[in-house]
C-alpha cells in the first residue's frame, strides 16, 4: 500500500525579527550530508473542460526558486525543466487518487524526473492543497507530487517536496509523542528535534493558535506536560511563519535519497 500525505493551504509566511527559525537547528549538530545535486521537475498541467490551463509558469518557477534555500543545507536545489500541457480535461479533477493517479503516472510520468501534476481539484476531506507519495524519491518511476492550481506557492511546494523526500507531518500520531522527547524515535514524525505537536488534522486552527501566531492550546501529553510545537516548521499545518526544516529533517531527507535504489537525474 502506498502512503500519501497532503498539505493544507497556508497564506501567511512572514517571519518577524527575532523569531527563532527552525533552520537554526542546522548549526547545533554535526555536519549534514551534502548531495550537491539539482533535481529537475517536469510540470504537468491538465487543461480544464474549456481548454484553460489556469497555471502561471512564472509563478510556478518562482515558487520552486523560493523553496530552494530551505534545501540548501544538504546541497539540494530544484528547477522546472519543462512544462507539459495535457488536453485530457477528465484528469483535471481527480475524484479518486488511488485509482486515477496510477493511470496518470503510467501515461505521463517522465523517467528519473520529479513529476509534479497540477489539477483544479482532487478528492480530499480537508480540501488539501497538495498530495505526495511519502518517500517517493525512492520510487521515481511511478511517484508524483499533485498540486491544486490555486495553491501554487512556496510553502506548499516545499511541504510536498518534504513528503517526497520521506518527511512526515510534525503532528504525526496526533499527540502520541511525548513533550520530553523520550519516545521521539518511535512516535510522532520519528525525528527528535521537531517538538511534539498535538495538532489533529481537520481541527480548526483557532483551537491551537491565535491571530498573532501564539500557541494557545492547553492540551497536555499523557505525562502531564504542555505542548510547545514549532509553529514555523514546513511540515506543520500552522498558518504561521515559514522557518524551514530542522537538522533532523534535513538529514532524513538526505539519507532517503542516498538510500534510494534508482537515482533521479
Amino acid at each position: 500500500m502506498r502512503l500519501f500525505l497532503v498539505a493544507l493551504l497556508t497564506c501567511v509566511w512572514l517571519a518577524p525579527a527575532g523569531r527563532l527559525h527552525a533552520q537554526s537547528y542546522t548549526f547545533q549538530h554535526e555536519s549534514l550530508p551534502s548531495l550537491n545535486k539539482k533535481f529537475t521537475i517536469v510540470a504537468h498541467i491538465f487543461r480544464d473542460s474549456l481548454g484553460l490551463a489556469l497555471v502561471s509558469e512564472t509563478l510556478a518557477r518562482q515558487a520552486v526558486e523560493d523553496m530552494n534555500p530551505f534545501f540548501a543545507p544538504i546541497g539540494v536545489s530544484f528547477e522546472i525543466c519543462e512544462f507539459r500541457y495535457h488536453d485530457n480535461w477528465q484528469h483535471d479533477v481527480v475524484e479518486d487518487t488511488d485509482e486515477e493517479m496510477p493511470e496518470i503516472t503510467t501515461k505521463y510520468n517522465v523517467e528519473r524526473r520529479i513529476n509534479m501534476y497540477f489539477v483544479t481539484l482532487f478528492a480530499d476531506p480537508n480540501n488539501a492543497c497538495g498530495l505526495a507519495e511519502l518517500g517517493g524519491i525512492g520510487n521515481p518511476t511511478s511517484s508524483f507530487i499533485l498540486i491544486r492550481k490555486d495553491c501554487v506557492n512556496t510553502r506548499v511546494f516545499a511541504h510536498e517536496m518534504g513528503h517526497f523526500f520521506s518527511l512526515k507531518h510534525t503532528f504525526e500520531g496526533n499527540g502520541t509523542e511525548l513533550v520530553d522527547g523520550s519516545n521521539c524515535t518511535i512516535e510522532g514524525d520519528g525525528i527528535c528535534d521537531t517538538p511534539a505537536d498535538p495538532y489533529v488534522e481537520g481541527d480548526p486552527l483557532a483551537n491551537y493558535v491565535d491571530g498573532n501566531c501564539r500557541f494557545i492550546n492547553q492540551q497536555m501529553d499523557t505525562a502531564g506536560n504542555f505542548y510547545n510545537p514549532d509553529l514555523g516548521n514546513i511540515m506543520s499545518y500552522y498558518e504561521c511563519n515559514t522557518c524551514g526544516f530542522t537538522w533532523g529533517q534535513l538529514n532524513a531527507m538526505a539519507q532517503a535519497y542516498l538510500a534510494s535504489a534508482i537515482k533521479l537525474w
